[in-house]
């Protein structure tokens, strides 16, 4: 979970940094606490172990030993467990994202496979949010055939910033 930790706060540092203040952006240099990890890998076992949710982690294999060969890492709920834009007939994307050097490579269309795959059959769509400046991320869904169904305000911290609610159908 370090290492999934670590490509999120890369992420976050090079896809928010035009979105979000400074103090909002996490510190890259300042190690994730042991139990806040422990928290994490539990929840994403619970979502497994409990069928309401499914949590992958990508590796790249050819990665030298001394290096962790994590490149990103993504995840679905449903159920219980989603977003209140989710419906009761959705399936949420939680979470996706991928370190910042491998973009463009298919690591996020390969893990965006992989957890709508998960998804039961008895949800319809897949529905996601995203800040409504982060370009990037909106070119990436748009290509896999989501499009932007809801305009709302997502709390990061004491502020709120525009977002978009993105879905697309698991049918087919």
């Amino acid at each position: 979970m370090r290492d999934v930790w670590q490509v999120n706060v890369r992420c976050w540092v090079d896809a928010y940094d035009h979105i979000l203040p400074g103090d909002a952006l996490p510190d890259p240099d300042v190690a994730p606490d042991d139990d806040g990890l422990r928290q994490r890998f539990e929840y994403a076992n619970l979502l497994d172990e409990t069928d309401s949710g499914r949590y992958v982690v990508a590796v790249d294999e050819s990665t030298p030993d001394e290096e962790t060969g994590v490149v990103g890492f993504a995840a679905t709920r449903w159920g219980e467990e989603t977003k209140s834009f989710v419906d009761d007939d959705d399936a949420g994307l939680w979470v996706i994202y991928v370190d910042p050097t491998r973009w463009g490579a298919g690591i996020g269309s390969a893990l965006l496979d992989e957890v709508t795959a998960a998804v039961p059959s008895r949800y319809d769509r897949l529905v996601l949010e995203t800040f409504a400046a982060n370009d990037v991320a909106r070119q990436f869904y748009e290509a896999r055939g989501f499009d932007v169904v809801e305009r709302i305000e997502t709390a990061v911290g004491e502020e709120t910033y525009p977002a978009v609610v993105m879905a697309r159908s698991l049918e087919g």
